[in-house]
């Protein structure tokens, strides 16, 4: 389904949420937003990834809230690396005056807007009319051209000096540039990071509600791909973090994230400790019945923990089973 605005918040900014919704629907746009979060048996990034992909315009509301939340920072860079510059509205609903480094590293050359001096309505519906009908040009929405101006005066900085400097100025113009470059690939793989976080998590998520459900039996292969798919995407943050371990930027991989991975972690080993424990437990009972269909039972339970994490004790009791 095609809409006109994807809007990209906080929870905790529900209500300026709704009151925008209102002003869309009053105006005749569509418009996608997530009120009830995603049901159980879908992949959550996945979908805002499609919502994101068949909306026209990215509307960020920028707050506090939405900068200390996961989910609207992975949405943001989605949004960066996908949409056309002219699609991406940032619009200010608070006080804050700073974000966090790697929004402002993706953001800080667009035109953003404040709600203070562009009301909803008529303003910012107005502003969302014109970039929908124009969204590639980077007219309404788009990246200023900052960077141009802070060029040219850098470059009458360095004509001043040249005559003495000469040497110095290069040299320094070479570090510049490969300390931006370092800071750019920082910040972008901590942004990365966050995401396969927030991936991993949805995974977990997705299992966990397939575990609770009344047909969870039936859903057992499914509950393990997913299982297995977040142990990957949690490698894939490993390798990310750990590129950076003995660097400067070590700290942009640690904070709240790193709980939460811990977090991520210890459900899934408990999940995984589930189907072993039902393992060593039908094979108590198959030595004392040496029923076929209990022996089969336990190689199935086996079979399904190893699928999500290898156990050599299991793996081990495989081998006993089988011979």
């Amino acid at each position: 389904m095609a809409y006109d605005v994807f809007i990209s918040y906080s929870q905790k900014d529900s209500i300026i949420a709704e009151e925008i919704s209102s002003a869309l629907s009053d105006a005749g746009i569509s418009f996608f937003i997530d009120k009830e979060g995603i049901d159980g048996g879908q992949n959550f990034p996945q979908v805002l990834a499609q919502a994101v992909d068949d909306s026209t315009i990215f509307l960020f509301l920028a707050s506090k809230n939405s900068y200390n939340s996961k989910f609207t920072r992975s949405e943001v860079t989605y949004a960066f690396n996908h949409k056309e510059s002219g699609a991406i509205i940032p619009y200010i609903i608070d006080d804050s005056e700073t974000m966090p480094p790697d929004l402002e590293l993706m953001l800080g050359n667009f035109n953003w807007r404040h709600k203070s001096s562009c009301p909803i309505r008529p303003a910012l519906i107005e502003d969302i009319r014109k970039a929908i009908a124009n969204p590639d040009k980077g007219t309404i929405g788009g990246r200023t051209n900052v960077s141009s101006r802070k060029n040219k005066v850098f470059f009458w900085t360095i004509i001043c000096v040249v005559s003495l400097l000469l040497v110095v100025a290069a040299l320094f113009a070479i570090s510049s540039t490969r300390n931006h470059r370092i800071n750019q690939e920082a910040l972008s793989a901590s942004s990365q990071y966050e995401q396969l976080i927030a991936q991993a998590d949805s995974l977990v998520n997705c299992a966990e509600a397939i575990k609770e459900s009344e047909n969870s039996i039936e859903k057992t292969s499914e509950q393990i791909s997913y299982l297995k798919q977040a142990y990957s995407v949690l490698d894939s943050a490993d390798a990310v973090r750990h590129s950076f371990d003995n660097s400067q930027f070590k700290g942009l991989f640690v904070k709240d994230i790193d709980n939460n991975q811990s977090s991520i972690k210890a459900r899934l080993d408990s999940i995984h400790n589930v189907w072993a424990s039902y393992a060593f437990d039908s094979y108590n009972l198959y030595k004392v019945s040496h029923r076929d269909s209990e022996r089969e039972n336990v190689l199935t339970c086996i079979e399904y923990a190893l699928s999500i994490k290898s156990n050599k004790e299991l793996e081990s009791l495989k081998e006993v089973l089988n011979q």
